[in-house]
């Protein structure tokens, strides 16, 4: 009789699959909350996962105080920041009570404000009066980009510019705005992402930099699979937050193919901006490489150099034309 061969061993049993702890700059999940029965055992199991919590829209303004203290607290015990919606903003600067909105929100126990425009727009003067409001208060802030209605889509040299004046007002990360998740910001009609246009954005930004609003399952897969584990996305429901922490780590059917991050080259923005183009373009020329990115000519050499140098991209040749180089992710 011939031996049976014994299944393999694991040297250390299964092994622990977990990301980066709290708090985090990368991989950020915001859930947003519906406002439903708050379970003590489900959120104990979903605190690790979620970053922060949004209460949107205007419901700051007429929701009974106490409960909402109430809410919020418990979030906080949680170990989840509060995050306020855009609109209350653009109410707030419309009917001219920023003042007192934004001393609502810190007396209510809001950690972060939330700055947009997808209904109104606001000045560029007067979003640095509501940044100098928010920070003697001693809140964070956070900027989305995008406007809500399908029917006056921005174009995406709009969102860049929109994401542009968002950092030099220093916001931490950028929203990008997803309304319901179809023909707003990076969706189309049928909630498919448009990837030429968030080429564009990633490959000037970066995707460490952006929060990707994502209201539907598939497209948090899609922008998963296509940036990694420690892509940022918003607009979660809460009773989605285990499922999402699953398709970070490659532990659903969709994803068990999940690429490493893009955040796992340490160099520069622009080796990471660089690395993007090549994995998303590849193979990919150095001219192009200018042409898609807007680098000088220096940066990027130096960017390829060090992508080249550290193993995550190969210098192949360009078979139609032996003296040049054309680059592809290993």
């Amino acid at each position: 009789m011939s031996e049976r061969l014994a299944p393999p061993a694991f040297a250390s049993g299964i092994p622990d699959f977990a990301r980066e702890g709290k708090p985090r700059d990368k991989g950020l999940t915001f859930a947003t909350d519906d406002l439903a029965l708050l379970d003590r055992e489900y959120f104990a199991q979903i605190a690790e996962y979620a970053d922060a919590i949004k209460i949107g829209q205007s419901l700051p303004l007429i929701l009974e105080r106490s409960k909402l203290v109430e809410r919020i607290r418990f979030f906080h015990d949680c170990g989840m920041k509060v995050q306020s919606g855009g609109t209350l903003i653009q109410v707030a600067y419309k009917k001219r009570i920023l003042p007192q909105v934004l001393e609502r929100l810190k007396s209510l126990g809001f950690d972060t404000v939330e700055i947009s425009e997808s209904a109104a727009e606001i000045p560029h003067e007067a979003k640095e009066e509501i940044l100098t409001l928010i920070r003697r208060l001693s809140m964070d802030y956070i900027f989305e980009v995008g406007r809500k209605d399908p029917g006056r889509p921005q174009s995406t040299s709009q969102l860049i510019s929109k994401i542009e004046e968002a950092f030099e007002l220093k916001s931490p990360k950028v929203v990008i705005e997803a309304g319901n998740g179809k023909a707003v910001g990076i969706f189309d009609a049928q909630g498919e992402i448009v990837w030429n246009g968030l080429n564009d954005i990633v490959g000037r930004f970066g995707p460490p930099s952006l929060v990707f609003e994502a209201p539907l399952e598939s497209q948090r897969i899609a922008l998963t699979l296509e940036f990694g584990p420690n892509v940022n996305l918003a607009g979660v429901p809460i009773n989605g937050v285990l499922t999402l922490e699953m398709q970070r780590l490659g532990l659903t059917t969709e994803t068990l193919g999940v690429a490493p991050p893009v955040q796992s080259v340490q160099g520069s923005p622009a080796s990471k901006f660089i690395f993007h183009l090549i994995k998303t373009e590849h193979p990919i020329d150095q001219q192009t490489l200018i042409q898609r990115s807007g680098l000088p000519k220096r940066t990027l050499q130096a960017a390829l150099s060090y992508l080249v140098e550290q193993g995550f991209v190969r210098e192949v040749p360009d078979m139609s034309d032996l003296r040049r180089h054309k680059y592809t992710p290993k």
